[in-house]
């Protein structure tokens, strides 16, 4: 079972790409310890009824570290509940924790707290100053970076996750950025893409070209046998590779995986997440005497989408790779719905598909196909 709590829609930030950007000001819910400790006895519940070995549980929001005291909370609570049902549990249950933070507000404290607990820290680091600080603002429109520099070998040493975020006014300088979190000791990065509806052509052009250079980094790197991990670029090669489908092999949108708002609101995964009565494709609530969640209206549409192919992408090579036709979150929070097709997401998926297919033939072609499997 994995989970998103959104402890608070607060934050410290005002990143021109976040998709609350413009409604940041009005978020200003906390999670109650009625609500926290409802969404944790509820979600260890599920785990049982569906006979898991885990409960993965990420902290979210907003900003989650405005609530590290809630954190504290919430492991020690679910520590203890754990124990309390041990005997329902697989002999091999796991519980894992995660965090996933903008980490300025990172301090010795806080890491070695995530240390002693085994956190997983995915951390959102664009690359270095003059590049992260174009984007990823504070309240008062100063840049962040120098907030989170000190912690970085910390960061490194707890092989954080780091997630940068391309937008249009960042993406030059891609490649040389994750170069640079390399040299930093790094040793995995996510470059995932602002779709804000305004790409052009000649933005493309410039992605197309940037994709370019960080796939021959990425092939320079696996024919040294780096481990260094790419997601971009490697998780499409893979995907292509061994002819699987993201439906089936990395999304977990309601197949055990589960979002919930700081009101107990529950929904399919991250994106969608919102303290709103009346929000698209709510599931139901925590704190709901009769427990629909799995069999609610809003789970039925989830359950439509994940079988069924869009009409727009049969006979695309790429369909099952492709976050237009497999990603929920990415296809609601550029469509609306489930089920639409953004014609940019579609053109970056083709573009990338593309240089991607060509350095993996590269590897295929010399018998180095072994070292990305």
């Amino acid at each position: 079972m994995r989970a998103l709590l959104s402890l608070t829609e607060k934050c410290n930030l005002r990143c021109t790409y976040c998709y609350y950007n413009e409604s940041q000001n009005e978020r200003c819910a906390d999670m109650s310890d009625e609500v926290r400790e409802a969404s944790l006895r509820y979600l260890l519940d599920k785990t049982i009824e569906f006979k898991h070995d885990f409960l993965s549980i990420t902290f979210f929001g907003g900003e989650p570290l405005l609530r590290f005291d809630a954190i504290q909370k919430s492991v020690d609570f679910l520590k203890e509940l754990v124990e309390s049902r041990r005997s329902e549990l697989s002999k091999g249950f796991a519980l894992i924790f995660a965090i996933n933070t903008n980490g300025t507000l990172l301090n010795d404290e806080v890491l070695e707290y995530f240390k002693k607990e085994k956190f997983s820290i995915y951390v959102s680091i664009d690359g270095p100053a003059s590049r992260h600080n174009i984007s990823r603002r504070t309240v008062n429109n100063k840049g962040s970076f120098e907030a989170i520099a000190p912690f970085i070998p910390k960061l490194v040493e707890q092989n954080a996750f780091v997630i940068s975020v391309i937008n249009r006014n960042n993406i030059k300088g891609l490649t040389d950025s994750v170069k640079w979190l390399k040299a930093q000791g790094f040793n995995q990065v996510q470059n995932a893409v602002d779709f804000d509806g305004h790409w052009t052509s000649e933005d493309m052009d410039v992605l197309a070209a940037e994709y370019t250079k960080l796939a021959e980094l990425w092939y320079n790197l696996k024919k040294e046998k780096s481990d260094f991990y790419i997601q971009t670029i490697q998780d499409h090669i893979l995907l292509h590779a061994l002819n699987l489908k993201v439906k089936h092999c990395s999304c977990d949108i309601l197949k055990g995986s589960i979002g919930i708002a700081t009101n107990g609101n529950v929904f399919p995964c991250s994106r969608f997440i919102s303290s709103k009565p009346n929000a698209p494709y709510l599931l139901g609530n925590v704190l709901d005497k009769e427990d629909h969640i799995y069999d609610s209206p809003a789970a039925q549409e989830v359950y439509k989408f994940l079988e069924t192919e869009k009409k727009e992408c049969i006979g695309c090579a790429i369909q099952h790779r492709c976050a237009a036709h497999e990603c929920g979150c990415t296809s609601f929070y550029t469509t609306g719905s489930l089920f639409g097709v953004s014609p940019e997401v579609c053109t970056h998926e083709r573009i990338l598909s593309a240089i991607c297919d060509e350095f993996a033939v590269k590897l295929q072609n010399e018998g180095k196909a072994e070292d990305i499997l």
